[in-house]
């Protein structure tokens, strides 16, 4: 279900509306494709809208949690992802004007598209994240990992005899 307000409300009581909710994962998150994430939970969101001259202005908070695998390493781990700060103005008019149905305007691309904005663009477990461990490869003896400083791995084509 969208998140909608009511415009011809909010116009008579000249004063703001307080919203609250969840917001489902289908509603907000059903054209996100990355390998690396994907949202874990639906949407919350404390929102007040007041009528504003040119459109409905929006504050408040919003979170979810994302089910992530860090860009180095591999290793997945939940990610929480929080705006406490949420802005937006929703404007009435022109061609990002927020779409109406009857009395009713639909805030959901405007709370969609702040949570896509603070997406992460590399999700990492830890920021000291060093990535996957060294490891011997198990198709090629001659790259087996030494203690320390072992030979180049260039040293097998050093050999070779053309």
């Amino acid at each position: 279900m969208p998140v909608k307000v009511n415009l011809r409300v909010l116009g008579e009581k000249d004063e703001s509306e307080f919203l609250s909710g969840e917001l489902p994962l289908e509603e907000f998150a059903g054209d996100l494709v990355d390998p690396l994430m994907r949202f874990g939970r639906p949407l919350e969101y404390e929102l007040e809208a007041s009528l504003q001259p040119d459109g409905v202005l929006l504050q408040g908070s919003l979170r979810t949690r994302l089910d992530c695998q860090c860009g180095r390493c591999l290793k997945a781990f939940k990610l929480p992802l929080e705006i406490e700060d949420f802005s937006a103005l929703a404007p009435l008019s022109g061609e990002d004007a927020m779409v109406r149905d009857g009395d009713f305007g639909d805030l959901t691309p405007f709370l969609r598209e702040d949570i896509y904005l603070a997406l992460p663009t590399n999700p990492l477990c830890k920021p000291e994240c060093r990535g996957l461990a060294r490891k011997a490869s198990t198709r090629d003896s001659r790259l087996e990992a030494s203690e320390g400083e072992g030979p180049s791995p260039w040293a097998a084509l050093d050999q070779l005899k053309l």
